[in-house]
């Protein structure tokens, strides 16, 4: 929690200069984004799935760090990459990594379609695209048998689920509030069916 309460506290510090996220949000850092962020690794350690060793993650979209940088911190076995085009905010994880002394986590500054990886064992995302756009980047950096995790509000995944989307019935969904919000959330998770 040390190190989580130190980001949180740089990313307010950031926010002055560079727009990171809502003002209105920094009051709210740990109760809608650091326990949203760490959501992912709940879900993945009901499962008992975060014990394997040489687990690779990349994170699409990464912008201030949510949910990566708690993950990293959360999980320091496993290799993240976070992935974010604009070079200031990938300046802002720069300076996150050093500060924190993260050693499991590598900033790519470019879009996920350009981004070089591959055979990721999990790809996640937070507030990027729609599912359908947010599943397609993901599965092009997910290996055979790997997992696409993300969040969107409970409407929208309620929404498509009246729309019969082919994509969501391949999905696992777990929703939940979170205590201060009054929105209520689905963890999506999709996988990677092997060859």
């Amino acid at each position: 929690m040390d190190k989580i309460s130190i980001f949180c506290d740089l990313l307010i510090e950031a926010n002055k200069t560079t727009n990171l996220v809502s003002k209105n949000d920094e009051q709210k850092l740990m109760a809608r984004h650091v326990a949203d962020s760490l959501k992912f690794a709940e879900i993945l350690t009901l499962n008992s799935e975060l014990s394997t060793l040489n687990l690779t993650w990349a994170d699409i979209g990464s912008g201030a760090g949510f949910p990566v940088i708690p993950l990293c911190i959360h999980l320091p076995q496993i290799k993240f990459y976070a992935i974010e085009p604009r070079k200031k905010r990938c300046e802002f994880l720069n300076s996150v990594k050093q500060k924190l002394g993260l050693q499991n986590i590598e900033m790519i500054q470019r879009r996920a379609e350009t981004c070089g990886l591959a055979n990721m064992d999990y790809v996640s995302c937070r507030a990027v695209g729609s599912l359908q756009e947010d599943f397609d980047r993901a599965k092009k950096i997910l290996k055979p048998g790997g997992r696409f995790l993300t969040v969107k509000s409970k409407r929208i995944i309620d929404e498509l689920r009246a729309k019969n989307d082919k994509l969501l019935k391949k999905a696992k969904i777990w929703e939940y509030r979170l205590p201060p919000e009054e929105l209520e959330y689905a963890m999506v998770d999709i996988s990677i069916l092997p060859l």
